[in-house]
């Protein structure tokens, strides 16, 4: 089940709000718990109930070991024992997702490097399979530090199924989400927070709609000719690519804390302004920002407690070798582990520059991290590093530079230019792309607009008209960019 479908808008989420509010006026908060992981697991199953038992499989396994670390690591004499239950879990769920998501990664490389003909599985990737792993690893780091140290299973299930963050994140973190689900006065209805919560959901509905998806058509038919790019195309399909993205990311996160808000229930901001970033270090800290939070504490702070005596060489290098792992975790193949060293070298780069105090006149600054970003999501989105490449190529220039036939008419009449031209902007969703090009440079970012909302009637009917418009392009919905992740 997709946010941006009719069953979903007008059936599954005003159903499991009012369910839920109905069973909060109970004594016991488990009950309104309970149906929240129901539903959870509903909306999971909706897209292919065959991985149900694959989800179920891991909160149960997950839960059992966590309650072991937690136990044994109380005791001195069961430290070993605890370590042990800790290593089983981390390797566990590193199984789990290297099999569904890299067998057929490696095998591949294997063959073409060995010279072997093994059959590829061609799994099919299970949806939020890197979400529900990666939370569920981080909370088993927590139990074996001794920061989780209370556990309760409707809770748990509900913590790592909760259905506004399970296929795409934000990634959660016990220590905030469990005070949440056991607080009973969360359970009642806050009119503010429907309010706030519905408003949000609008505007990530509506970027993920009217920009997005209205850039999409464009940039798979670029994508998919990598070839035929020259100068112009190239560059225009690199930018709506890189706008698609943040708007259809960012619009699903918004959605996903909109929801969890009119349930009363917090869960990360995901996105500031990150193409308003100076820096790869600003940047990083705008852009999936719960995802920063986990490569931040852990696998960046491991790595470099690691080290005996820490160095700025030796931060530096666990910065490339934590973003390298990051690229990884986005996908199989060659490109997203470019895409993770590409911006392990811009961080590095950042650190050092700050580290020795250079200059940098601050313009310079975002169109250098703007670059950065953009070469990035080339290799984020090619099929493959050929294509990447092919793209690379054309924006550099080197597969011949076509302009529009308007323009190559002006350079020869008054300059005598004559330029090879076409139909460069044909297929280009113009004022898609000039609207998010303005939005992302002068907008602020959706949850400081929430922040400054007055609900008073220009709101109601500024979210109304975005609601009908969305409404009136609701046909097939369109699935997240994050779902393949």
């Amino acid at each position: 089940m997709l946010f941006n479908s009719h069953e979903f808008i007008f059936v599954f989420l005003p159903v499991t709000l009012l369910v839920y509010f109905y069973l909060g006026r109970k004594a016991d908060c488990h009950f309104a718990n309970a149906w929240l992981v129901f539903v959870s697991l509903f909306f999971y199953s909706y897209w292919n109930i065959k991985y149900l038992p694959l989800l179920l499989c891991s909160i149960g396994i997950n839960y059992y070991l966590s309650g072991k670390i937690i136990f044994y690591r109380k005791n001195a004499d069961g430290l070993l024992t605890g370590k042990l239950f800790f290593v089983f879990g981390m390797i566990f769920n590193a199984v789990l997702l290297g099999f569904y998501k890299y067998a057929d990664f490696l095998i591949g490389n294997v063959n073409f490097i060995m010279g072997m003909e093994y059959n590829l599985l061609h799994i099919v990737l299970p949806l939020g399979i890197s979400f529900f792993t990666i939370t569920q690893m981080v909370y088993l780091v927590d139990c074996y530090e001794g920061i989780a140290k209370k556990r309760n299973l409707i809770n748990y299930a509900l913590f790592v199924s909760f259905f506004p963050h399970l296929l795409a994140g934000p990634i959660l973190y016990h220590k905030s989400m469990m005070k949440q689900f056991a607080d009973k006065s969360l359970q009642s209805v806050n009119w503010e927070n429907v309010a706030c919560g519905l408003s949000l959901f609008i505007i990530g509905l509506s970027k993920k709609m009217l920009i997005a998806d209205t850039l999409s058509n464009f940039v798979g038919i670029g994508y998919g000719n990598t070839e035929n790019l020259t100068l112009v195309n190239s560059w225009l399909l690199s930018i709506c690519y890189m706008m698609q993205l943040f708007f259809d990311f960012s619009g699903y996160s918004d959605m996903a804390v909109g929801i969890s808000r009119m349930f009363n229930i917090q869960i990360p901001v995901n996105f500031k302004s990150p193409y308003r970033a100076y820096g790869m270090i600003n940047f990083w800290s705008s852009w999936h920002i719960s995802l920063t939070t986990t490569i931040t504490n852990y696998l960046y702070t491991p790595m470099v407690k690691l080290c005996k005596n820490i160095t700025f060489a030796k931060a530096m290098w666990a910065t490339l070798a934590a973003m390298f792992i990051a690229g990884i975790w986005h996908g199989a193949g060659w490109t997203f582990v470019i895409f993770g060293t590409i911006h392990g070298l811009g961080l590095v780069i950042n650190h050092i520059w700050k580290h020795y105090h250079l200059w940098m006149w601050r313009p310079l600054g975002y169109m250098l991290t703007l670059l950065t970003v953009l070469v990035g999501t080339v290799f984020f989105r090619a099929d493959s590093v050929a294509d990447a490449l092919n793209v690379l190529c054309a924006m550099s220039g080197g597969k011949g530079i076509v302009v529009p036939t308007v323009v190559d008419a002006y350079l020869s009449k008054y300059f005598g230019i004559d330029i090879a031209s076409g139909y460069v902007l044909e297929n280009v969703p113009k004022k898609a792309l000039l609207i998010a090009m303005t939005l992302v440079i002068f907008a602020p970012s959706s949850n400081e607009l929430i922040k400054k909302m007055q609900p008073d009637v220009k709101w109601a009917v500024g979210l109304a008209a975005l609601f009908i418009t969305c409404f009136l392009l609701l046909g097939q919905p369109t699935e997240f960019l994050y779902f393949q992740f």
